[in-house]
């Protein structure tokens, strides 16, 4: 094996492959990256058994061949290289030669017999769709998915095919979002991508311009941009059927502007007990939200946003995290909150915006 390749390229794919391999004492192959020198270019693949990645970039190969090298020392001796150089890369006894203009490195490496063979899928459904759509889709929802991995279909995002659109979910049991993007396919699917999947698909993907193609088998799923192939497990079980607790009647409704109301939660959670709680009130004939926090032992804090408001007396408390994970997520410059009555819950979106929402269950009133 022996190839040339821009240090940019090198660090580039050595950085995101590094995420994904396994820090594994009993598989220590699992820490390397295996790098092929094929056609024309280098071909990154790394794994940690339940992801793969295999990304490719242009490199002048003189020589074809394989290496498995540690990933993360690997990424670190090249992000360190000071220039955007070419460098030389050649296998000789196992070991990695990396030479430039002035250095010679040997790193050594691990037999590449060890590197575990990726599944190969019976390719049930595919689609494609374009990487900003797919990732905003993931990126709209992901603040809700379960941190237990104890309820593996809840730690996840469910992700389903309705009337043409790619519909995205995620819930904790406290919370749940739903997203709409445009998709075209006329396929009927569902399949639930685990949590830490979806965190590595926003890395890898989110700077990435043109369409995804998504191959999909009952256990995996691979998502392929021409350069960059991901490989993930899937999630074997039943997202809940949520679609019976979205509220359809409202007691109250609030239109606020996205910055007021973000910038004055802000201030309030500064003074929010150990249970992380807010208080929302609103008044009959009053057009604006209250705000109110209290913690015993710094004080308490109480601000009234302007906004348009319908509806009788209200007072509900909620976890403010939760009021403030799904702000990215909103397009619009208002909000509008939806109450369905004290105990209920609260019904998130952006004005006029039909691709989102978000519901939040209350905490009980202390």
């Amino acid at each position: 094996m022996r190839a040339t390749c821009t240090k940019k390229y090198l660090q580039q794919a050595s950085l995101l492959c590094e995420k994904i391999a396994g820090r594994n004492p009993t598989l220590p192959i699992l820490n390397a990256v295996l790098i092929s020198a094929k056609n024309k270019g280098l071909h990154f693949l790394s794994t940690n058994l339940e992801m793969a990645l295999d990304i490719s970039v242009p490199a002048k190969i003189k020589k074809e061949g394989k290496i498995a090298v540690p990933a993360k020392f690997f990424s670190s001796f090249i992000s360190s290289i000071s220039e955007d150089q070419n460098i030389e890369i050649e296998k000789i006894n196992n070991n990695l030669i990396l030479t430039t203009e002035k250095t010679t490195t040997t790193i050594k490496c691990y037999s590449i017999n060890d590197f575990p063979l990726l599944p190969k899928i019976k390719e049930n459904k595919s689609f494609e769709i374009s990487i900003g759509d797919f990732v905003l889709g993931l990126k709209s929802v992901h603040c809700a998915v379960s941190v237990s991995e104890m309820k593996p279909e809840i730690n996840s995002v469910f992700v389903h095919s309705q009337k043409k659109n790619l519909v995205f979910a995620a819930t904790d049991s406290f919370r749940l979002a739903e997203k709409f993007v445009a998709n075209g396919t006329n396929e009927n699917f569902g399949f639930l991508i685990p949590q830490r999947s979806v965190v590595e698909i926003l890395r890898i993907f989110e700077h990435q311009n043109g369409n995804l193609m998504i191959k999909l088998d009952d256990n995996n799923i691979i998502l392929d941009s021409g350069s960059v192939r991901f490989t993930s497990r899937l999630v074997d079980g039943n997202f809940p059927d949520y679609k019976q607790i979205i509220p359809t009647e409202f007691t109250n409704t609030v239109t606020i502007n996205k910055r007021d109301f973000s910038d004055n939660l802000k201030t309030a959670i500064m003074f929010c007990g150990k249970l992380n709680e807010v208080k929302i009130k609103m008044y009959k004939n009053e057009d604006f939200m209250e705000i109110q926090t209290n913690n015993p032992e710094l004080g308490e804090h109480s601000v009234t946003i302007p906004a348009k408001a319908e509806g009788g007396d209200l007072s509900i408390v909620f976890n403010y995290r939760y009021l403030v994970d799904f702000l990215p997520a909103v397009n619009s410059d208002k909000l509008l909150f939806r109450f369905s009555g004290e105990g209920r819950p609260l019904m998130v979106s952006g004005l006029n915006e039909t691709s989102f929402f978000y519901l939040i269950m209350p905490m009980k009133d202390l």
